[in-house]
């Protein structure tokens, strides 16, 4: 999302259009869902007596295991986090110039986690030149980047962000070349951006590395208030990863130190600092090695605003930001590799101008508007009718997948959802499986129409994708010269004999 106007800037709701994250190769991508279980393949072989040395082992390594946690169970994460200025001092600065934060980072009465970016994470990998000529500057690199490493500079290279209130109140006047209310603005953007990107880091529930590692994805402090996602809380992506073990938020933010008791939570320490998700098209365009063919599709078929939700700055007025796109959106992306094992006539004819409208179906197929779909819950969006509606913040059905065992969240459950194709469905299997004697040690995979996805829950600003490795086959009749209808054992490879009619239907 751009916000080329500061006064247009609607600052409830500012998030960003293309999130500051690592490149990831297209190997990386095809590992990040399956990664920690490939290297278990040998634990059949095992003595069940080895294999418990060998959990310990990887408990102790990963930091879950309790007995080798920092414990500040009398402080509170915000007491714990200024209490270790050489971890967190920069993370306090923020805290503190923010101000709103403490209140639940501190509140003796709460249960909570919360991801703490060290130093480290905070500190830009290369020296930068800092501008003093301007406020533009620092303002522009922050609303590109809302990341706490960004907020972090922009505090280090201006005092004045942190000084001003106290020059103001001590003096009684700024320098001649300093507009008062231009100043007051700017830092109350710089602040609002900063409260919503801390409470990203943010969880509302107290939960350790163990508990944080039986889940996919789990929801934030941060809710949306731009009219996306449904209203919800956003969610961060969890990978739990055994071999090597280590804990992933998001694919990039390893914890490196987890399991900090606090009086009121727990907080876990993380190399590198969380970003609000961007839309689904802009999280597409960021990996153009893995995802370019579809992105080109949507583009031929003029199909972004189906997959995009953006900030209109003409049409918006202080006080009523208007916002353009799809707000709520699941996607199963095919990757580039889905669309190089098709026939190459089937390629050549789908972006020819004869095979728009049947490449317009079949993005369809793929497509699931007002609805989340992520391994542990299922949301629908309802459309509000009526001024009594109005009043609800929402009206959509929750849908859980939950486990009767506490000691064993395994659950098989079988969906039909119907994508934005019509008369049509896809038919969803969610499996989660402990694979291990211990708690964390779980595996997640989601098939559609019977095929695994490779890469699950990927969240975004407007909803979630799920990483597909082949096209979706629509729904459609076939015959043989005997009249028998013969769809189901149709595929790619004799897509002359049904594809055009299906796409001319």
């Amino acid at each position: 999302m751009r916000f080329s106007s500061l006064l247009l800037l609607p600052l409830a709701t500012a998030l960003p259009a293309k999130p500051s994250i690592p490149e990831l190769t297209v190997n990386q991508w095809n590992s990040i869902q399956s990664g920690f279980t490939d290297n278990l393949r040998s634990l059949s072989s095992w003595s069940w007596n080895k294999a418990e040395d060998v959990i310990d082992e990887l408990e102790a390594i990963a930091g879950v295991n309790s007995e080798s946690n920092n414990d500040n169970s009398d402080l509170t994460i915000w007491q714990a986090l200024k209490a270790d200025p050489h971890s967190f001092s920069k993370l306090v600065k923020i805290i503190e110039f923010e101000g709103k934060a403490i209140d639940y980072l501190d509140d003796k009465d709460l249960q909570i986690t919360f991801f703490a970016p060290n130093n480290d994470a905070l500190t830009p990998p290369e020296h930068r030149h800092h501008h003093h000529d301007g406020d533009h500057d620092s303002l522009a690199e922050l609303l590109h980047n809302p990341s706490l490493q960004t907020l972090s500079n922009a505090l280090e290279a201006e005092p004045s962000l942190l000084a001003e209130d106290e020059d103001h109140k001590h003096h009684g006047h700024h320098g001649d070349d300093d507009d008062p209310e231009k100043k007051k603005r700017r830092k109350e953007i710089f602040r609002k951006i900063a409260g919503k990107v801390l409470q990203y880091h943010g969880l509302t529930k107290a939960y350790t590395a163990q508990e944080l590692a039986q889940n996919s994805t789990i929801a934030t402090a941060l809710k949306a208030e731009d009219g996306s996602f449904g209203g919800l809380h956003r969610r961060i992506r969890i990978d739990k990863h055994f071999v090597p073990p280590s804990l992933k938020i998001n694919f990039y933010a390893k914890v490196y130190a987890a399991d900090n008791k606090a009086r009121n939570g727990y907080f876990h320490s993380i190399d590198h600092p969380l970003i609000p998700p961007g839309s689904l098209i802009d999280e597409l365009f960021l990996f153009p090695d893995v995802f370019s063919t579809l992105t080109s599709s949507v583009q031929k078929v003029h199909g972004r605003e189906y997959l995009d939700w953006h900030y209109d700055r003409e049409h918006s007025k202080p006080g009523k930001p208007q916002f353009h796109g799809k707000p709520l959106v699941t996607l199963f992306a095919p990757t580039n590799i889905a669309f190089a094992t098709i026939p190459p006539k089937l390629k050549f004819y789908l972006f020819s101008p004869f095979g728009e409208h049947a490449l317009t179906k079949l993005l369809a197929y793929h497509y699931i508007p007002n609805t989340l779909l992520l391994s542990e819950l299922l949301y629908t969006q309802k459309e509000k009718r009526s001024e009594v509606d109005s009043f609800a913040d929402d009206l959509g059905e929750y849908t859980y997948f939950t486990y009767s065992l506490a000691d064993d969240p395994s659950f098989h459950k079988e969906l039909e959802i119907a994508p934005a194709l019509p008369n049509s469905t896809l038919k969803i299997e969610i499996d989660k499986t402990k694979f291990l004697p211990v708690e964390g040690a779980i595996k997640t995979t989601i098939k559609v129409n019977g095929q695994e996805v490779k890469v699950i829950d990927v969240p975004a600003r407007n909803g979630a994708s799920h990483v597909i490795d082949h096209l979706l086959i629509p729904p459609h009749h076939h015959h043989d010269h005997h009249g028998k209808d013969v769809a189901h054992l149709d595929t790619w490879s004799n897509w002359e004999e049904w594809f055009p009619t299906w796409a001319a239907q």
